[in-house]
């Protein structure tokens, strides 16, 4: 038993050394693709861990995790054939593995050479998730990367990050910043400008999740939830307690990540006390 953890460790201290990562703030991990092959038909692999929404960024040789809500997503590997080029011919993306939804949410040739993949993952603990990016040929005018790494603004249409504190950029290279949605000012971009409609919103999600588990039971909400912001979302957490005809009763906690114009992205709730049934919220 001695010696196999102490192989398990040298493993992982290896799988951790061999992969170039580095934090790029509180939101955001980059890494170097591992380049092997080469010639034909151009093929990434990427493998990450989410527990929440996250944008997998890549570009050239290198890729970026961007967590855009719940626990920091992490880097396990990213793997190619040869760098993605700016302008790629026939660009698609295939998701391999994941118990949650994940889709290309920009295609390269028309976003400054980077390529980005949203995975949605709405249940608790982390998952795996692995997909594929292919193109065949391609090129890379166009000048000098004007960008960096792409990143949503509070529209959900997108800007460009310069790396600022949380705002998801990397000057690497050639890449010259600027633009957009830059971060530089700490903090993401809000402004104060969150619409009054979040936390009533996220309640009447909430309220139509709980009546529906419980058979139409009064649903009332406890004080003013708390308000934070995690990438480019607004995450808005609460209590509150369910009272139904029949004499049961229960209270419960829960969790909104809403878009900032008050429209929710994802909410949840988890019974903490009562007596109603203690099955799964409809999502």
């Amino acid at each position: 038993m001695v010696a196999i953890r102490s192989t398990q460790k040298i493993l992982r201290a290896g799988v951790l050394a061999g992969l170039t990562l580095f934090a790029v703030s509180a939101w955001g991990q980059s890494i170097n693709a591992n380049i092997t092959g080469g010639g034909g038909a151009g093929k990434c692999t990427f493998e990450v861990r989410v527990d929440g929404v996250a944008n997998v960024q890549i570009r050239g040789n290198q890729g970026f995790l961007q967590t855009k809500s719940g626990m920091p997503a992490q880097w396990v590997r990213l793997q190619c054939n040869q760098p993605l080029p700016r302008n790629p011919n026939n660009f698609r993306f295939q998701g391999v593995d994941g118990r949650g939804r994940q889709y290309m949410l920009k295609n390269p040739a028309q976003n400054n050479g980077v390529a980005v993949v949203r995975i949605e993952d709405n249940r608790g603990g982390m998952e795996g998730y692995t997909g594929d990016i292919l193109w065949n040929g391609g090129n890379n005018n166009g000048g000098n990367w004007n960008g960096g790494w792409w990143n949503d603004n509070w529209n959900g249409s997108g800007g460009w990050g310069n790396g600022g504190n949380n705002g998801g950029g990397n000057n690497g290279g050639n890449w010259n910043g600027g633009g957009g949605n830059n971060g530089n000012n700490g903090n993401n971009g809000n402004n104060g400008q969150w619409n009054n409609n979040l936390v009533p919103n996220c309640q009447n999600n909430i309220r139509n999740q709980v009546m529906s588990q419980t058979g139409g039971a009064n649903v009332s909400f406890n004080g003013n939830p708390r308000r934070s912001q995690g990438g480019s979302f607004v995450m808005v957490d609460g209590n509150g307690n369910a009272r139904g005809n029949n004499g049961r009763q229960g209270n419960f906690n829960y969790h909104c990540t809403m878009h900032p114009n008050g429209n929710a992205a994802d909410s949840n709730f988890n019974w903490t006390s009562g007596n109603f049934n203690q099955q799964p919220q409809p999502r």
